[in-house]
């Protein structure tokens, strides 16, 4: 999910009392001025054309992209295409339709019913999405591997040792401006300041419900010497914050298919950037100039995998699961899916969920990336965990594997391997 504006005078990141705007999703018609109006009009009809790959350039993108992979299972990981400044994802993601343009902002607003329904009671709330409050003493355990969510798609997980956090985001407002965009409306079961001492962190991509410019400036200040994976043009970014440039904390940025290492009491970790369908954009002029991407993290026992967002690039899925599972735990994504014309593109719902989990074989997944911010998708606000639930009832060859939600700040422990 992403918020963005189309100049800095007009976001579209507003927000009224019961209907969230985004980029992907708006719902306030408000513009300041016909300039901004314009200028937001030309920039989702440049994306529309660019972000679908059309005959003339598909063999060419391809040839950049690696060759083509089709929907073959087997092979190198799909390797993002670069055009210029910009990435873009490659022809073999069959599932990709591009960025949803301005002219489909009719049918969303007119034709279609946002169901989402979020009580404004917050006792109604703590009911059915509780929020345990806990600090760094309580996030421990014997087992080998454990994690809590934090919220949206924020977990934090301790793998034979190490302790990381996947996109760690504190901010009242998922926007660049603390007025406007999407609102959160659980609170995180944890304060920053009493997260446990983190050895490295993984970030998917720059929107800002993924990136909170302000949780990784503080979580660097309290960790000197953090590792910060990154997707391929977020280095500048981070540097930009003032992050390793000084020698206390380091950056390292990795296109699909590379991985990294991670040392600690004399064991090797290796930190893997995956590829993902989705994209990338912070301000008006920056449209996918950082990629976007999964992760996966390799101990000598446990494995453990992270998402990020994705569409349903299925064949990438699959590699993921023969070249580097069975994962012993994954964080899926399971909401802001609806309407399906809307964001099949670049969110996946409850039930490719259930396929990515089977796809990449996770013996344990955590459904995350729902029941915190109003995302501006249509879905009843309880849907993506009941459906999950629905669902993962009802496959009865996915028995001996376990696809749940769990409740914020709540411990989640491995079973022993056997």
């Amino acid at each position: 999910m992403n918020t963005t504006f189309c100049a800095s005078l007009c976001p579209i990141g507003l927000q009224t009392q019961h209907r969230v705007c985004t980029a992907d999703c708006l719902r306030s018609v408000v513009c300041v001025s016909v300039i901004c109006v314009l200028s937001h009009v030309a920039e989702n009809f440049v994306a529309v054309v660019m972000s679908v790959p059309t005959t003339s350039n598909r063999e060419k993108e391809e040839e950049e992209a690696g060759g083509e992979y089709g929907n073959e299972d087997e092979g190198p990981f799909a390797r993002p295409v670069k055009n210029g400044k910009t990435f873009a994802n490659p022809p073999s993601f069959k599932n990709w339709g591009g960025i949803p343009g301005i002219f489909q902002i009719p049918k969303l607003l007119f034709k279609e019913t946002n169901l989402e329904n979020v009580p404004t009671d917050q006792r109604i709330l703590d009911v059915e999405i509780p929020v345990h409050n806990i600090t760094a003493s309580d996030f421990q355990s014997n087992s080998d591997l454990f994690a809590t969510w934090l919220g949206h798609a924020t977990v934090l997980v301790s793998l034979e040792g190490v302790k990381f956090i996947t996109d760690p985001v504190w901010a009242e407002r998922a926007s660049f401006t603390s007025f406007a965009g999407p609102k959160r409306y659980r609170p995180p079961p944890m304060e920053l300041e009493d997260l446990p001492e983190l050895d490295f962190a993984v970030v998917s991509h720059d929107h800002y419900d993924h990136l909170d410019a302000e949780a990784v400036k503080k979580i660097t200040d309290m960790n000197p010497g953090i590792y910060w994976f990154v997707p391929m043009g977020m280095k500048s970014w981070m540097e930009g914050q003032g992050i390793g440039i000084d020698g206390s904390s380091l950056v390292t940025e990795l296109s699909w298919g590379e991985h990294g290492t991670f040392e600690k009491n004399g064991k090797e970790f290796q930190i893997w950037c995956l590829p993902a369908q989705h994209w990338g954009q912070r301000g008006p002029f920056d449209r996918n100039r950082r990629l976007w991407s999964g992760w996966a993290v390799i101990g000598e026992n446990r494995r453990f995998y992270y998402s990020g967002d994705t569409g349903n690039c299925d064949s990438e899925f699959k590699k993921f699961g023969k070249k580097l599972g069975p994962f012993d735990l994954a964080a899926i994504p399971i909401g802001a899916y609806e309407p399906r014309w809307f964001m099949k593109s670049q969110h996946i719902n409850p039930e490719e969920a259930i396929g990515v989990h089977e796809m990449i074989r996770s013996k344990n997944s955590i459904g995350i990336h729902w029941g915190t911010y109003h995302m501006g998708s249509y879905e009843y606000y309880l849907e993506p965990r009941d459906k999950l639930k629905e669902l993962m009832d009802a496959r009865e060859d996915l028995k001996d594997t376990n696809f749940v939600t769990i409740e914020m700040g709540r411990i989640w422990e491995a079973p022993d391997k056997k």
